[in-house]
C-alpha cells in the first residue's frame, strides 16, 4: 500500500510536468514554465525512487551502499529547487528573479555536494530502516538534518511565495497557488515530522506508529497538492467542462421560453449563421440567444408602459428586492407591456424610458443569470 501511494504521487507530477511541456513549447525562453516542468519532472522521479523497495534495488545495482536514498533526497531538493525559481520569477522581476536564483542554487548545490560525501564516505550498509539503524551515527545525522533543513527552508519559500503572489491573478491561477500553499503547508508538516523523528531517533526515543508510512503519506499528499495546483490552469477547464456544458445547457433552456416569445414577435432579432461562427456549439448558441434576448428588449423599451412599470418597481421594492432582483422583475413587466403595444399598435408609438439597466456593462455570465431572472419573472407578468 504504501509503495502504491508513493508510485500514484510520482505519476501524478510526471504527468503534470508532461501536461506542461505544452505551454513551455509555446513560450521556450520562459523562466517561470520551464522551472515548473523540470520541478514536476524531479517532483515525479523523487516519488518514483524513495518508493520500496526501489532504493534497495538501486543501491544494489550501483554497488554503493544507501545510493537509492542519496539520489531520492537530491532529486527532492532539485524539484523543491525548481519551484523556488518558478515562485521567484512569478514575484519578482527577471533582475531580481535571477539574483536570487543563483544565490538559492548555489546553496542547494553545496549542500547536494555535502550530502554526497558525507553518505558516500560514511560505514553504512543497505537497509531498510535507515534512520533508525544510524540515528546516533554523526555522518548520516550530519546527512539527514542538511537535507532536512535546506526542504525545510524551500517549503517555507514555497508557501510564502505562493500566498503572496496569489493576491494578485486572476481567479483560476489564484486558486492554483491557494492549492500550491497547502501541499507546501502538508509538506511542511512533513518536514518536520522527519526532524523531529531523526532527533528523537538520536536521543535515543522512537515516536509511536509506522513512521514510514506517516512520512510517505504526508509527502505524497502534499507532492500531488504542488503538482495540481501548479498545473490547474491547465487541466482545470478541461476537467470542468462537463460541469460547464451542463450549467450552459441549463441556462440555454431556461431562457428558451422568453426568447421564444420575443423571436415570435420580432424576428428580425434573430441572428443568421453567417453572423457568427461555428453556431453549433452549446457556448456559442447561448451566446447567441443573449444577444438576441437584449435586442428584443432594446427594440420593444419604447413601448413598454411607464405606468406599469413604475407599478413593478414599487411592488418589487416592498417585497425587498434590490439590484438586480429587482431589476429583473421591472425589465419583465416592461418585456410583456412592450410586446402588448408592439402587437397592437406597431411602430410609430411614442418612446417612453423606464426604469432599466444599461447593456453591455457585466460579464457574459452575470448577464445570462440576470437574463435567467427575466425570464423567470416574465411569465408571471404576462399572467397579471
Amino acid at each position: 500500500m504504501l509503495r502504491l501511494v508513493m508510485v500514484a504521487a510520482g505519476l501524478v507530477s510526471l504527468l503534470s510536468g508532461l501536461l506542461k511541456i505544452r505551454s513551455l513549447r509555446r513560450r521556450p525562453h520562459a523562466a517561470a514554465p520551464r522551472a515548473m516542468c523540470v520541478g514536476l519532472l524531479f517532483f515525479g522521479a523523487s516519488f518514483l525512487v524513495v518508493a520500496p523497495p526501489h532504493p534497495l534495488l538501486i543501491s544494489d545495482f550501483l554497488h554503493v551502499p544507501n545510493s537509492g536514498r542519496l539520489l531520492g533526497n537530491l532529486l527532492t531538493l532539485a524539484a523543491a529547487g525548481s519551484i523556488q525559481v518558478l515562485m521567484l520569477h512569478l514575484v519578482h522581476p527577471p533582475d531580481v528573479a535571477r539574483r536570487r536564483v543563483r544565490h538559492r542554487l548555489i546553496v542547494l548545490a553545496l549542500v547536494a555536494l555535502a550530502m554526497t560525501v558525507l553518505l558516500v564516505s560514511a560505514r553504512t550498509a543497505t537497509v531498510p530502516s535507515f534512520i533508525e539503524s544510524y540515528a546516533t551515527y554523526t555522518p548520516i545525522f550530519v546527512y539527514q538534518l542538511l537535507y532536512l533543513s535546506c526542504l525545510a527552508v524551500a517549503v517555507a519559500d514555497l508557501i510564502n511565495l505562493a500566498v503572496r503572489y496569489s493576491q494578485h491573478v486572476p481567479p483560476l491561477l489564484r486558486t492554483g497557488l491557494r492549492v500550491v500553499a497547502a501541499g507546501g503547508v502538508i509538506l511542511a508538516v512533513h518536514t518536520g515530522y522527519k526532524l523531529v523523528r531523526i532527533i528523537a531517533a538520536f536521543y535515543g526515543h522512537q515516536l509511536p506508529g509506522d513512521q514510514s508510512a506517516v512520512s510517505a503519506v504526508l509527502a505524497s499528499a502534499g507532492g500531488i497538492l504542488v503538482a495540481a495546483g501548479t498545473t490547474l490552469p491547465v487541466w482545470a477547464p478541461w476537467a470542468l467542462s462537463p460541469v460547464r456544458l451542463a450549467r450552459q445547457y441549463r441556462s440555454y433552456r431556461r431562457l428558451a421560453p422568453l426568447w421564444r416569445e420575443l423571436s415570435s414577435a420580432l424576428p428580425d432579432i434573430k441572428l443568421t449563421q453567417a453572423e457568427v461562427e461555428h453556431p453549433w456549439t452549446m457556448d456559442i448558441r447561448l451566446y447567441r440567444r443573449v444577444i438576441e434576448i437584449r435586442d428584443a428588449q432594446m427594440s420593444l423599451r419604447p413601448y413598454s408602459e411607464p405606468a406599469a412599470v413604475a407599478a413593478a418597481v414599487q411592488d418589487a421594492r416592498r417585497r425587498g428586492l434590490t439590484g438586480d432582483h429587482l431589476q429583473a422583475e421591472v425589465d419583465a413587466v416592461a418585456l410583456v407591456t412592450g410586446l402588448r403595444r408592439w402587437r397592437s399598435d406597431g411602430p410609430g408609438v411614442v418612446p417612453a424610458v423606464p426604469l432599466r439597466r444599461d447593456a453591455g456593462d457585466a460579464s457574459l455570465a452575470h448577464e445570462i443569470r440576470y437574463l435567467e431572472r427575466v425570464a423567470a419573472a416574465f411569465v408571471p407578468a404576462q399572467r397579471s
